[in-house]
């Protein structure tokens, strides 16, 4: 038990003859961090390989959303500029000559 501690603490540190002897004797494999640069990718187990799985759903679907959301921005910015080119409305129409004039309010109320 305390050869096999021992053998981890060295495998753990990057010593190669313990990370040998522990997979010959304990059939353990030790990953270090050198290790793991050089083979690119972290080891895949099937319960680790799930949870991947789901939060790689969780990002896909977060960068959905913000596509759809920035789509909608887009969209309105151009609805905006669309708005700004438009010749302004006057606020009442041009009067002709032959219009009736309209009725002053009354000044004074029944009695």
């Amino acid at each position: 038990m305390n050869q096999r501690r021992r053998l981890l603490g060295l495998a753990r540190r990057g010593d190669q003859k313990a990370i040998n002897k522990l997979f010959e004797l304990y059939q353990v494999r030790v990953f270090s961090g050198d290790n793991l640069k050089k083979a690119g990718k972290l080891p895949v187990w099937p319960g680790v390989a799930e949870e991947e799985k789901k939060a790689q759903r969780r990002r896909e679907a977060a960068a959905k959303a913000q596509a759809k959301a920035q789509a909608k921005a887009k969209a309105a910015t151009k609805a905006s500029e669309r708005k700004e080119h438009r010749p302004a409305k006057s606020a009442a129409p041009a009067k002709t000559a032959h219009a009736k004039p309209s009725r002053p309010a009354r000044a004074h109320a029944k009695r």
